[in-house]
């Protein structure tokens, strides 16, 4: 049986309690962190769980242990072979069956288990032990952990090799050059609406009348490059592609470069100029992203704001936006970023 089919073995539902060792967090008190570069696993959906870097120290610090938020987030679960602080956010879990690659699996399965939790449907302790998830089980009844390991292994190495060939032939398309420092230039401040051709809020769109697709619906979302949804819309709704966008509501400033199109809601104003390529676009929405400093929930950006909004950035000796200097900087970021992924895996 080829381990890249899962539908042809078959699968039982054992409960997490016969799986896994559950152990309850500690909560460190925002007075109480300090600084450190410590996880602190917390009920987030993003960062696999992290919410932050601390300094602390307390029984729980463990590494090869899965996590499930039981608040928040309610049921995602991730693996995190670094050592770790858990929040009581969550739950700590110890597979008793050692390996990354089961637990990888493992917290896929317990991940696909969320639906049936809610912000007031919590997953206690209790709730926990009596979870059930689905497995592929052997001859003898018991977890297939073998076919776990082996599935997960070669669906992680399947997508590394395809990775390391993509990193390749984008580096090949890379050329890096001696350039300034970025402290060695000399910088000003220009309005975005002199910097872009276009500066345009998408429509808006309500959830009600999303219809299912493939469409990347951009929002106001820090998250996912400010994807809030995939949909099916094909009128009635502005598509862009190849701009900036940012939010000017709900996480306010957050600024994002779209390669692909999408389509987007009236939560977020796009930035447009023909001549930008994408390494122009990435190094401007650093600067752009800045702008959530000025703003928050009850300040947020209008038309009019926006159209007074400056970035700084760096110019040529008359005094105009070195586009040329941004687009090599980024190039080079990008070219040593992928040199060092490929000697990491390679080397």
């Amino acid at each position: 049986m080829s381990v890249n089919n899962l539908e042809d073995i078959e699968w039982h539902e054992f409960f997490i309690e016969d799986i896994a060792e559950i152990i309850s967090g500690r909560d460190i008190y925002d007075a109480e962190r300090f600084e450190g570069k410590i996880p602190y696993i917390s009920a987030t959906a993003k960062n696999n769980g992290i919410g932050h870097f601390v300094g602390n120290n307390n029984n729980t610090l463990e590494r090869n242990c899965l996590s499930v938020n039981r608040n928040g987030s309610v049921g995602y679960s991730f693996y995190h072979p670094y050592q770790g602080l858990f929040s009581n956010d969550c739950r700590k879990l110890r597979p008793k069956v050692k390996s990354d690659y089961i637990a990888f699996f493992l917290s896929s399965q317990i991940t696909s288990q969320r639906q049936k939790y809610s912000y007031g449907y919590k997953m206690g302790t209790g709730r926990l032990k009596r979870q059930k998830v689905m497995l592929p089980i052997g001859d003898d009844g018991i977890p297939n952990w073998q076919l776990m390991e082996s599935y997960t292994k070669a669906l992680m190495e399947n997508k590394k090799a395809k990775y390391i060939d993509f990193c390749r032939k984008e580096l090949e398309k890379l050329t890096p050059k001696k350039i300034e420092k970025l402290e060695e230039k000399e910088w000003h401040e220009f309005f975005l609406k002199d910097i872009f051709e276009i500066v345009q809020r998408g429509k808006r769109l309500t959830k009600a009348n999303q219809t299912e697709g493939s469409h990347p619906y951009i929002s106001s979302t820090a998250s996912n490059n400010g994807v809030d949804n995939f949909i099916g819309n094909e009128s009635g709704v502005r598509i862009f592609s190849k701009c900036l966008t940012i939010a000017n509501s709900g996480s306010v400033g957050s600024s994002f470069y779209h390669p692909y199109a999408f389509i987007a809601s009236d939560h977020v104003t796009h930035l447009q100029k023909d001549k930008f390529d994408r390494h122009i676009y990435l190094f401007i929405a650093t600067l752009t992203n800045r702008l959530s400093g000025k703003y928050n929930f009850n300040r947020e950006i209008n038309d009019k704001r926006i159209s007074r909004d400056k970035v700084m950035l760096p110019i040529k000796e008359d005094e105009s936006p070195d586009f040329e200097y941004m687009e090599q900087y980024m190039m080079n970021l990008e070219y040593q970023k992928r040199k060092q992924y490929l000697n990491y895996f390679e080397g």
